[in-house]
């Protein structure tokens, strides 16, 4: 397999996931959450949203550990307010990803990353995609070795 260059290896370590389920009928769920994080000085690491096949929206959220009590104490205190059916916690989690110029324009990239977590046997809790990085949150105990993996696959600078 032809190895794909690309700009580096990004890792984001100490943070925890928090999963939201079960959103239904709210379509302003996303702001209103988003909205207090900011007001509350709570940084996202990491975001992603989907509406599953029975119509419910699902959150996938990362904030750094320290953040990570009044996170959850935010989205407790809107879980009324949103339609959350239920809130998950996950400690000890890392954001892994690669960058590079024209992912958008360059097939592959998302699929050797994926592949490349995958063969490590590296549980995969949640992906993020744009433009120019694919991203993974997976077990903060995993990072050393899917960075070793990455950097075998990849051409980095």
């Amino acid at each position: 397999m032809e190895k794909i260059k690309i700009g580096g290896i990004l890792c984001h370590e100490n943070l925890t996931m928090l999963r939201i389920h079960g959103i239904v009928g709210k379509v302003d769920a996303g702001a209103v959450l988003l909205s207090e994080f900011g007001a509350r000085k709570v940084n996202l690491q990491f975001i992603v949203q989907l509406i599953d096949q029975s119509g419910h929206d699902q959150l996938t959220l990362a904030v750094d550990q320290s953040d990570a009590r009044l996170a959850f104490d935010i989205v407790v205190g809107l879980q009324h307010q949103i339609g959350a059916v239920s809130i998950n916690l996950k400690l000890s989690v890392a954001s892994l990803g690669i960058f590079g110029p024209d992912f958008r324009i360059r097939p592959g990239i998302a699929g050797n990353f994926l592949t490349c977590l995958s063969e490590q046997r590296i549980p995969i809790y949640a992906v993020s995609t744009s433009i120019s990085t694919c991203s993974a949150l997976i077990a903060e105990s995993e990072v050393s070795k899917a960075k070793t993996a990455l950097a075998a696959r990849f051409i980095l600078p």
